[in-house]
């Protein structure tokens, strides 16, 4: 089951908005609430993620995620009428959209934040180990927390959540994890789905012709210059096919480090190439 929420103006252009590997779709409220006033927001989160209830974990894979996007994608229009959509993506939910079968169907354009989509053989395979080893890592993350106050305090200490907006570790501790009956916290999205999405995304990173997208496409990535501590950030700078450009001082959680400079940069690029919901 996956669930859709609709928010902002019913009125303005319509996005469709998910987030990255293991998130929830309300942890992005310090960005995509900067939206609200112009856009018709249709949020969801990926299956298992979020406010969604957990399934199996055979059936958490990407091809899963595609089937999904074009299921959701129909339901928006079956609930709240046809209008344009635009798709706004961050990592592996925007993986999942350019790979969907539906893309070019659905929707009108896409701004993805850090995408796993790589320019060259060489940057395919730093991807790939860096992918290989950050599932390791997952896999062997705590899943299980006394307390909200205990996870907050851990992803405060964390050298890769430094450069988060005030208060956005007190809000990942509300949207990632679920009471259970013991007393304890757990991950809504347990850390051994994580690990197993994490370790198949550059088999379907490789499917993406980043030289050419069939819609226009605005592509925002980490900055090359600063240490990372999730992925490889995504550099199309030379790819002509796509609006391509990087935010300085920011990491792969763009959205929660710079949400206003985001938001401006996904405005912009839409008002650009003229998309309205008309």
């Amino acid at each position: 089951m996956i669930l859709l929420r609709q928010h902002g103006n019913p009125d303005g252009p319509r996005l469709v908005v998910s987030s990255g590997n293991g998130l929830a779709i309300d942890l992005y409220f310090p960005y995509w609430s900067l939206l609200l006033d112009k856009f018709d927001l249709l949020l969801f989160n990926l299956r298992n993620q979020g406010a969604n209830p957990l399934g199996e974990r055979s059936h958490h894979t990407i091809p899963s995620f595609r089937r999904d996007f074009e299921a959701v994608c129909q339901t928006v229009d079956r609930a709240f009428g046809v209008h344009p959509k635009a798709g706004v993506f961050h990592s592996v939910s925007s993986l999942a959209a350019v790979l969907s079968p539906s893309l070019e169907s659905e929707f009108s354009a896409l701004v993805c934040f850090d995408p796993p989509f790589c320019a060259s053989e060489s940057k395919h395979r730093i991807f790939e180990s860096a992918c290989r080893q950050a599932a390791m890592r997952t896999r062997n993350r705590l899943g299980l927390f006394p307390s909200e106050w205990k996870f907050v305090k851990l992803m405060n200490a964390s050298p890769g959540m430094a450069r988060l907006v005030p208060n956005v570790a007190e809000l990942m501790a509300r949207t990632t994890l679920r009471y259970v009956p013991d007393g304890a916290f757990e991950l809504r999205c347990p850390p051994n789905y994580e690990a197993q999405i994490l370790a198949a995304m550059p088999t379907f990173s490789r499917m993406v012709d980043v030289e050419f997208f069939p819609l226009p496409t605005k592509v925002i990535g980490a900055d090359p210059s600063i240490r990372h501590y999730f992925l490889p950030p995504c550099d199309l700078s030379h790819v002509e096919s796509v609006d391509f450009e990087s935010i300085p001082g920011t990491t792969h959680l763009a959205q929660l480090e710079r949400p206003a400079e985001c938001a401006r940069l996904t405005t912009d690029f839409l008002s650009r190439i003229g998309f309205s919901a008309d």
